[in-house]
């Protein structure tokens, strides 16, 4: 632990909180993981270190060794472990902070220096371009339907992060693979993509599927990049270009639907 922080350190609490947000994001170890919280939030929530793993791509092994603080936490971890625990990023993080509590902290003695540039509060203006290639061609109602490797825990660059995405830390952005989506979206053309906000026919979506393999969360994960045509509860039916298809997957096929910015939202 860094000594700015150790309890006979004479170091502010905000100071403290600083460097917990720093460290994790630097993807370091950091001591104090709240061991007994995440095992308690597990039972209240009834979820599982496989649902976990699925959330954040790894394997169970991996979570298991996260929440014992026998492996590093990673940023790249937060809004998985955040959704399936049901709680906030914010909560979360303090989980895996320093680990002390205020009474364990001495009086703050200094005042906090005032720098320029964004709050640390803010997610990084950068939106990080998630590794992609193309993948082997996938049977739907019979018919080979393009598909993408969607590697989430390779960033192959940072972009410019659009004005409506500012504070989301779910958003991120791919290169389209393939000719399946020409003209609407060229091969190599990079797009945005933000997870939980609203679908509607029409929209250009990222559909994260099931590995028939039994994906074990190291693999690059695939993914469809198609237009929305309809949703029920049984299927989501989704439509390629070139050649030109409309096809529909089975939603115990389905992980989650992601949506991709139109250009218009990217300008605003």
């Amino acid at each position: 632990m860094n000594s700015q922080c150790e309890p006979n350190a004479h170091s502010s609490i905000e100071k403290c909180a600083e460097y917990a947000r720093d460290a994790v994001v630097r993807g370091v170890h950091i001591a104090g993981m709240d061991t007994a919280w995440f095992k308690a939030r597990k039972k209240e929530v009834k979820t599982s270190d496989e649902k976990l793993a699925f959330a954040i791509g790894r394997d169970r092994t991996t979570v298991t060794k996260i929440i014992n603080g026998t492996i590093r936490f990673d940023i790249a971890f937060v809004d998985g472990f955040a959704s399936i625990l049901q709680v906030t990023p914010e909560e979360l993080l303090s989980r895996v902070g320093v680990g002390m509590t205020s009474e364990q902290l001495p009086e703050a003695n200094a005042t906090v220096m005032q720098f320029e540039g964004e709050s640390l509060e803010r997610p990084n203006e950068n939106l990080p371009v998630w590794g992609s290639g193309l993948g082997a061609a996938r049977l739907f109602e019979g018919e080979a339907v393009e598909q993408t490797d969607l590697n989430s825990g390779s960033v192959l660059e940072y972009v410019r992060r659009p004005a409506i995405l500012a504070g989301k830390r779910e958003a991120y952005a791919l290169h389209v693979q393939g000719s399946s989506m020409h003209p609407a979206l060229p091969d190599g053309e990079i797009v945005a993509v933000c997870r939980n906000r609203p679908l509607s026919t029409g929209d250009n979506v990222v559909v994260y599927l099931r590995d028939s393999d039994d994906d074990d969360g190291q693999r690059s994960r695939g993914v469809l990049v198609k237009e929305l045509v309809r949703r029920s509860a049984s299927y989501v039916e989704l439509r390629q270009y070139e050649p030109r298809l409309d096809f529909r997957v089975p939603m115990s096929d389905v992980i989650r639907i992601d949506r991709i910015l139109t250009r218009r939202e990217m300008m605003t």
